[in-house]
């Protein structure tokens, strides 16, 4: 068992924050929990940060069941970003762009780009699948608390540092919040996600948040 624990400055809502990590000694299992603890009652936007890795034989993002996909509010990275901002799509494998559609179900694209998405209703197990590898990857959470998955794709997209156009990774967070953008911007009153504002945190009476990664054979 791993434990972290981090203490926020004194004139914060939030007193702590501690992640416990867990290995099962007979399945290729992560059970991981993190608990909030607050100095005074708050809702907050919240969202866990998975990243995988996104190999160059490719990685196929099975996904899961869903509602809806959103495209963020504005380019995610301006003059990079392909995906148009502030749309709706029903499928991974065709969200719109100036010149079309485009497929992120396969990583890594074959553009540089830097895109965020959330995928709003999740029926979780959240899968990725490692062809070169047989086997698959399952992130499972629950659903009640977090509704949605936001999907952070790095394809090469920020030349800059640290990234240098060498970062390939996949982001499936677990979300409440409005994008990455709660207690930043408020959305449009008739955004689909408008009522996506958070969890609410009670004084004396931690919070603890559930995830599990596991790996299974093709």
């Amino acid at each position: 068992m791993f434990r972290l624990r981090i203490d926020y400055p004194d004139n914060g809502e939030i007193e702590s924050l501690e992640r416990v990590i867990k290995a099962n000694p007979d399945e290729p299992t992560l059970d991981v929990s993190l608990t909030v603890r607050v100095r005074r009652e708050v809702v907050l936007p919240i969202a866990l940060h998975p990243t995988f890795a996104v190999p160059a034989e490719g990685v196929e993002v099975v996904g899961c069941s869903h509602q809806a996909i959103h495209t963020y509010p504005a380019p995610t990275e301006p003059g990079v970003s392909k995906i148009l901002p502030d749309r709706t799509a029903a499928s991974l494998t065709a969200l719109p762009t100036e010149t079309g559609s485009i497929d992120v179900t396969r990583l890594p694209l074959t553009v540089a780009t830097e895109e965020i998405l959330q995928m709003a209703g999740c029926q979780p197990p959240f899968v990725l699948r490692y062809p070169a590898s047989g086997a698959d990857v399952l992130l499972d959470w629950n659903a009640e608390e977090l509704p949605d998955a936001l999907l952070w794709i790095s394809n090469g997209g920020r030349a800059h540092s640290p990234w240098c156009g060498r970062n390939f990774a996949l982001g499936v967070e677990p979300a409440n919040s409005f994008f990455d953008l709660g207690r930043v911007v408020v959305p449009p009153a008739d955004h689909p996600l408008v009522m996506r504002s958070g969890l609410r945190f009670l004084v004396d009476e931690p919070r603890t948040i559930c995830y599990r990664l596991s790996v299974r054979a093709m």
